[in-house]
């Protein structure tokens, strides 16, 4: 119903014709990599709750001056996402910011939008040199092997393009504990109840150098 009610609109306000072979084509895509995502999204859910049993707080990386923790908040009967990071030089907490935006169809999609909105906010104030820490591992699997996931190209392709600004980026896992503090911010961001972004700056003499 879903992709013949796009056919319908794409038809009368772009006047774009769309067969029925095609949309049920769509829509078997579609329905086929939303049971390949639920299959690896419980599987990477297993593997977190092995890793954070491990190393509950694992070590920064600390070949970077800087590293920033990302984080979305998703529930699927909301009107929008929250979103939040922090930002560290080293383990001096310097700036943070939080965000709500439009809904997005999945926890994953979330994810990766949060992630290219982190990406920048640090960018343009100059951060150059940095990793980026998520508590999604299976959003860090897809960039860092390049997996095909065509639900989520778009951002996708706005995370690549964004990296290349970039002198030095990595991307790297760590646990929901460890990842506590973007993700209270994400989910005070989700509970508002309009679209907003506000950022606090901690340490002003360290961003600025």
């Amino acid at each position: 119903m879903w992709y013949q009610w796009k056919a319908r609109n794409n038809k009368c306000f772009s006047n774009l014709d769309t067969t029925a072979l095609d949309i049920l084509q769509l829509a078997r895509q579609e329905a086929e990599a939303w049971k390949m995502a639920q299959i690896i999204e419980t599987t990477f859910t297993i593997e977190e709750e092995n890793n954070q049993r491990k190393d509950p707080t694992p070590a920064p990386n600390l070949t970077h001056q800087w590293r920033c923790q990302v984080d979305a908040s998703w529930v699927e009967a909301s009107d929008g996402i929250g979103m939040g990071f922090v930002l560290f030089e080293q383990e001096v907490e310097v700036l943070r910011g939080w965000c709500k935006g439009p809904q997005t169809e999945t926890p994953l999609h979330a994810e990766a939008e949060s992630l290219y909105w982190a990406m920048k906010e640090v960018n343009k104030r100059g951060c150059l040199r940095i990793n980026f820490e998520s508590d999604c591992q299976q959003l860090v699997h897809i960039i860092q092997r390049k997996k095909h996931w065509p639900a989520l190209e778009p951002v996708l392709d706005e995370i690549k393009a964004m990296n290349a600004l970039f002198k030095d980026l990595s991307l790297m896992f760590i646990s929901r504990s460890a990842n506590f503090r973007a993700d209270t911010l994400a989910k005070e961001a989700r509970a508002r109840e309009q679209c907003f972004s506000f950022y606090e700056v901690k340490d002003p003499i360290r961003l600025a150098i």
